[in-house]
């Protein structure tokens, strides 16, 4: 797919307070989020599939068996999502982009993300992300030149501030299906049963 690689970094560190128990391990048609997460970035080619754990970690590490997936624990979870995205992005070490995701985007497909790196390597652009509910978001993939601006995130913000700050440059992937993910038991009791 790529001349050259392109990793997957999952953030799967929070300690989901709003569902109450770790949304990770809900399962959707038989599989849990994380699970599902870590197999369709594996199917859409991207290596390595970087995970990060945090909230939690020793119950989720089972749920990774079987996949070709790299385990990264975030000891600083509690410190929010910056600091999970620059542990996972420290971990990778010689691809030329990286695919980030989050697990609870529950109608994402591998479609999706093929469509996604597809639309990256074809535009050229050095950032590729996805457009819903009026917003940017993830999945996205960010060329090495982001890899400085993501590992020194910290805090509770992810890259949206970077994929703001660069969005006249960005390749937009149209991606309504984005829009839904799981914050509590509302959503999840929508979205598992549609």
């Amino acid at each position: 797919m790529f001349e050259d690689s392109c990793a997957a970094l999952i953030l799967a560190a929070g300690a989901s307070k709003r569902l109450g128990h770790p949304k990770q391990l809900l399962r959707l048609n038989g599989e849990t989020l994380l699970h599902r997460a870590a197999r369709l970035a594996t199917e859409a080619g991207c290596s390595p599939v970087v995970v990060v754990l945090g909230y939690e970690a020793e119950m989720l590490i089972p749920d990774l068996e079987g996949l070709n997936v790299q385990r990264v624990i975030n000891q600083n979870w509690q410190q929010g999502m910056g600091s999970s995205l620059a542990c996972g992005i420290a971990a990778i070490e010689d691809a030329q982009d990286a695919l980030l995701m989050v697990c609870d985007q529950v109608r994402l497909t591998r479609a999706d993300l093929t469509h996604l790196l597809d639309l990256h390597r074809r535009s050229a652009a050095s950032l590729t992300v996805s457009s819903y509910a009026g917003r940017l978001g993830v999945p996205a993939v960010f060329s090495r030149s982001y890899f400085p601006s993501l590992a020194a995130l910290s805090g509770d913000r992810g890259a949206r501030d970077i994929i703001e700050r660069n969005r006249s440059r960005a390749a937009i992937y149209d991606f309504p299906d984005g829009a839904e993910d799981v914050d509590n038991a509302a959503d999840w009791q929508r979205l598992a049963d549609p």
